[in-house]
């Protein structure tokens, strides 16, 4: 059905289409606006659940904070009502839980008395409050439309509903219920998943410590600017692209409140700097941002970002390769470039199955270590 904004004037007659049709309008403007700011500016806002009770097997929503894809704001604590409990006796394995809507019917019927029974869901059901005058000292009672919110599952028959997941439950090792912390429906607030938090903060200390380690690199490649090499080149390019991503990442982790849709482009970029560094990954390794599947975007994106930080920053440390040799009964390694013999330190590094206590002990009685003239004689 079309929307139209209503004319008005003195002396008109107002009719509940006049005021349908300009509700309809504001929100149709208000949900262009959000769109402008954000490509999917609908989701899971906050949300908790009663956790008593879902031991017992039944799932009570404490809070709901939700935006639907049609615009429609839930907000429980503000002024909605929360939806009736379920129970999970029939749901035998992991399960994602919506919050269900019923449709808005173009062809009206919309609304339900307060004890009216209907054949389909019906979006909304009226009901009488007690409402203050704020500029005065007088009650009134007022007819309001209250959504007839529900939780359902994934598996269900949600045709009759719009629906935005929430939660995800799973039974522990003891068969009883629990929310998955690890699970991230469609989101419109960082904060909204403690998993994303923790995740954000654990980057973020791993960027700054390589940062960190980075500026005392730089500081000695100045004293030294007589030697200076292409692994410091390597060195200024990882450092400047941490520094461009610090502080916006740093403005993430400060406001939680932003959402997951803006953070993921940065830390994409900073996946894709990092990837200048790499042998082992391609810019495809890279997830797309999908709205309604966060588990298949942050999860492997963090874990990237982790892989890229540990492998991208630049070592003084060369791996010299031991080469056994039968005939002499030891291992030799050729040392091909010249600055391995000019002030260099060695450092032996002994891999083995048996206890590190052992090792530390048994290692230095049966191991020489010299030129291969100085321990020609030894075996």
């Amino acid at each position: 059905m079309k929307t139209e904004q209503p004319l008005w004037g003195r002396g008109q007659m107002v009719s509940p289409q006049h005021f349908q049709q300009q509700v309809a309008y504001a929100a149709w403007s208000a949900e262009c606006i959000a769109q402008l700011g954000l490509s999917h500016p609908w989701g899971m806002i906050s949300a908790a659940f009663e956790p008593d009770l879902l031991r017992l097997g039944r799932l009570q929503a404490r809070h709901l904070h939700i935006r639907f894809q049609d615009g429609t704001l839930i907000d429980t604590d503000n002024a909605d009502a929360l939806p009736p409990a379920i129970s999970l006796e029939d749901v035998s394995q992991d399960a994602v839980v919506v919050l269900a809507l019923p449709l808005l019917r173009a062809n009206g019927g919309n609304c339900l008395k307060p004890d009216e029974v209907a054949e389909r869901p019906v979006r909304f059901r009226q009901r009488w409050r007690d409402v203050r005058n704020i500029f005065g000292e007088d009650t009134r009672q007022i007819a309001v439309m209250q959504p007839e919110l529900t939780l359902r599952f994934v598996g269900q028959d949600n045709s009759d509903y719009l629906t935005c997941p929430i939660a995800r439950l799973q039974r522990d090792s003891q068969g009883t219920w629990r929310v998955d912390e690890t699970y991230l429906p469609p989101l419109l607030a960082v904060q909204s998943s403690r998993w994303l938090v923790t995740q954000l903060e654990q980057l973020m200390t791993q960027l700054r410590a390589r940062l960190a380690r980075l500026m005392a690199m730089r500081r000695e490649s100045n004293e030294r600017m007589a030697d200076f090499a292409v692994a410091d080149v390597s060195l200024f390019w990882l450092l400047n692209a941490l520094n461009s991503a610090e502080p916006v990442l740093g403005q993430f982790e400060r406001s939680l409140q932003s959402p997951p849709e803006r953070l993921y482009p940065e830390l994409a970029r900073l996946a894709g700097s990092l990837l200048t560094f790499s042998l082992e990954h391609q810019a495809s390794a890279i997830p797309a941002y999908q709205h309604d599947r966060l588990n298949a975007v942050f999860p492997p994106l963090f874990e990237l970002l982790g892989d890229l930080l540990e492998a991208s920053l630049p070592s003084r440390v060369v791996s010299v390769e031991l080469e056994y040799d039968p005939r002499l009964h030891f291992w030799q390694a050729r040392l091909h470039d010249p600055r391995l013999r000019e002030g260099a330190d060695y450092y032996l590094s002994v891999r083995s199955p048996m206890p590190v206590a052992q090792l530390q002990e048994q290692f230095p009685r049966q191991c020489k270590v010299g030129s291969p003239d100085s321990r020609s004689g030894h075996r």
